[in-house]
């Protein structure tokens, strides 16, 4: 009973990580509107009310860290339709050995998704000669999206949504303008309910009785993590008298690996074929626990003014391979409904039968490995206005060709104007991300050429 229990988890996990349409992962790393016009490049660079996401010891560094600050972001994520091919997992070789000489059509419906973000960073607060600090929060959305696929070929991500709400209060403590830590507590809340569709592999009595059993499960789950993030922030040459160097910003942020723990309920029905001859079918209820950790991420900025212009590279690296992607049990389960052969086998031997399953085929989080991220920004600052210009490869973690999440490497580029009112008071703006990914390797293939992922930000910011 305990592999049977794998073969539920696989089927939840995987509808948990749809959010993987953005390369690192399921994470959306685009959390405000300085960060989706730069893809992220605004680690050194990050001042203002979302630097308490990005880089929170830069709230007591450079641009306005003397001045309170709201902002309040809103992102909407469109993914546009797509029609692909994949093999077809209800074919025993297919499903268990990845040898797959028929394929399946399937096509992805349009994804619109509005996304909420808050931040709030104080004004500077003097606590010794030269010693300032600087409090704020973040309220942002790490990973959520709803997705609904059609066709054969969809059916595992046919009707999916996820949430999931991050709460991120930070301090900051800096000396001079030389040098700042930050420290944050992070607390994630997780929601999401999925139905969906998977072709489970089984080889029992050597190899005399195989085929595939087709799952259809609806579930839903939610829970809490906890973790803390840190940042620093050093500007050697603060107190040059060569001026084109004061600007120059190393920094660095760290981010915890979160471990969330959920609960929640599941039904499913499983079909059983054999030699493909359909052997009938069983019901199960059960109670869902689920774990899933947020890996570890790492930031390295480093940034460079040139008069009004900006330019800063960050590299990214998220540590995917030391994470436990999901972890599934379910408690108090119950068989019932056997139909055909089934119900002359009965309950009990139903149930030893799910041993004989080949549950790491459909192990979604297989092979996955540390990731990559290379992002490249520009900023020109007017009297009164901003443009923000630039570039990313996104790496994806998940090995490609083979079952699992339907993810790629992505190919990134992002635009963003911000303007100033009311004396500086007021702060408007707008920005757009492209995520390209390239898909030739995937065991999903777009019929429609690269995938595509867009986000549109608006944003307003009070500053006082």
């Amino acid at each position: 009973m305990l592999r049977h229990k794998r073969v539920v988890g696989v089927i939840c996990g995987l509808a948990l990580s749809i959010e993987s349409m953005q390369a690192s992962g399921f994470r959306l790393t685009e959390q405000s509107l300085n960060g989706t016009a730069l893809n992220s490049a605004f680690i050194a660079g990050a001042y203002g009310a979302d630097s308490t996401y990005y880089n929170p010891a830069n709230m007591s560094l450079g641009r306005d860290s003397d001045k309170h600050e709201i902002e309040i972001d809103g992102t909407l994520l469109f993914i546009p339709p797509f029609r692909f091919s994949t093999g077809d997992r209800s074919v025993y070789e297919c499903a268990s050995q990845n040898i797959c000489n028929k394929s399946v059509e399937g096509k992805a419906l349009t994804t619109i998704q509005p996304i909420p973000k808050f931040f709030y960073k104080s004004r500077a607060y003097e606590v010794a000669s030269n010693l300032k600090t600087n409090f704020g929060l973040s309220f942002t959305t790490p990973s959520g999206l709803s997705m609904n696929w059609d066709g054969i070929g969809g059916g595992f991500l046919d009707d999916v949504s996820i949430a999931m709400m991050e709460l991120n209060p930070v301090v900051s403590l800096a000396w001079k303008d030389f040098i700042s830590f930050g420290v944050g507590f992070r607390a994630i809340y997780s929601f999401g309910s999925f139905n969906n569709t998977l072709y489970v592999p089984y080889n029992a009595v050597g190899g005399a009785f195989k085929g595939t059993t087709k799952v259809e499960q609806t579930s839903n789950a939610k829970g809490f993590g906890f973790g803390y993030n840190l940042a620093l922030s050093i500007k050697p040459f603060a107190t040059s008298s060569i001026e084109s160097l004061k600007s120059l910003t190393l920094s660095s942020t760290y981010r915890s690996k979160v471990s969330i723990d959920m609960s929640g309920s599941l039904s499913a029905l499983a079909h059983v074929s054999q030699s493909g001859a359909n052997m009938g079918t069983v019901n199960m209820d059960a109670g869902l626990m689920l774990n899933a950790d947020m890996p570890h991420i790492l930031n390295v900025g480093i940034l460079q003014d040139f008069g009004r212009s900006r330019v800063e590279f960050v590299y990214e690296r998220t540590f995917w391979g030391s994470a436990r992607i999901f972890d599934f049990q379910y408690a108090n389960q119950r068989f019932y409904n056997l139909t055909g052969a089934l119900a002359a086998l009965g309950v009990d031997y139903v149930a030893g039968m799910m041993n004989s399953a080949d549950y790491s085929a459909v192990a979604y989080g297989n092979g996955w490995k540390d990731s990559n991220a290379y992002r490249l920004g520009y900023t020109y600052f007017g009297e009164s206005y901003k443009i923000m210009g630039s570039i990313a490869y996104d790496e994806t973690p998940a090995p490609q060709g083979k079952f699992g999440i339907p993810d790629a490497n992505a190919y990134m580029f992002g635009l963003g104007f911000r303007k100033r009112f009311l004396d500086d008071r007021l702060d408007l703006g707008l920005a757009y991300s492209l995520a390209l990914k390239d898909n030739r390797k995937s065991f999903i293939v777009s019929h429609d050429g690269f995938g595509q992922l867009h986000l549109l930000t608006i944003g307003a910011k009070y500053l006082w």
